[in-house]
């Protein structure tokens, strides 16, 4: 019988274009389960092969191979934490499809929002940065405690410091919304990100995803 990580290697090799990014595939899954338990979080909370889905389905269309982003500094903006507490639906766009997670008990713990982002990526060879409030002491990956509402929260990064950029799910967290209950204060912060995110990149740097672009979008 197939567990749900057995499920999620066999889906995510089929991104592989080469023999490599198979093989790199795999590892990085084998990894991330050595390292994190994701094997164990996947059984007890099944949205979370969806959203692995998602971030891997990401990397891959932004750099249409994942070896392509070995070497690159890439920030994730709201990296999720060890801390990070989920809402009660998640909207999840993947390469196989879209689908919208409910998740019970909603105001607890989740490892749906831990930093899998960024891990993914330092299993990748990318060189990952991820900022977000909540607890990332534990992680390899360079990372920054900071107020994503307070203006000019980002302005310690240098102009076109990254190579590539990605927010996400920032908007719909349970800690953001009870800060910013105001659409207007949270459109407000979505147009300093995506304006941060513009001055970040290099001069051939890529938006990998990006919720504060698609709030001001719906904004129009």
């Amino acid at each position: 019988m197939k567990t749900s990580f057995d499920e999620l290697t066999a889906v995510l090799s089929t991104l592989a274009n080469t023999q490599e990014d198979a093989h790199r595939i795999v590892t990085m899954l084998k990894t991330l389960d050595e390292k994190y338990d994701l094997s164990r979080k996947m059984t007890k909370e099944p949205g979370l092969k969806e959203i692995i889905s998602q971030l891997v389905g990401r990397i891959d269309e932004a750099y249409g191979s994942l070896a392509a982003v070995k070497g690159k500094r890439i920030l994730d903006i709201a990296c999720g934490s060890n801390t990070s507490r989920a809402p009660s639906v998640v909207f999840v766009n993947t390469p196989f499809g879209d689908q919208r997670i409910h998740m019970p008990g909603s105001e607890g713990y989740t490892a749906q929002f831990e930093p899998w982002f960024c891990r993914i990526l330092l299993e990748l060879g990318a060189d990952p940065v991820g900022v977000d409030r909540g607890d990332l002491n534990q992680e390899a990956f360079e990372h920054y405690a900071v107020d994503l509402g307070q203006p000019g929260a980002l302005d310690f990064f240098p102009d076109h410091s990254f190579d590539a950029v990605q927010d996400s799910r920032l908007f719909g967290s349970p800690e953001f919304t009870a800060q910013f209950p105001s659409r207007a204060d949270r459109l407000r912060v979505a147009a300093e990100i995506w304006d941060q995110e513009q001055r970040l990149l290099n001069i051939e740097g890529i938006v990998i995803h990006s919720d504060a672009a698609e709030l001001l979008q719906q904004k129009g």
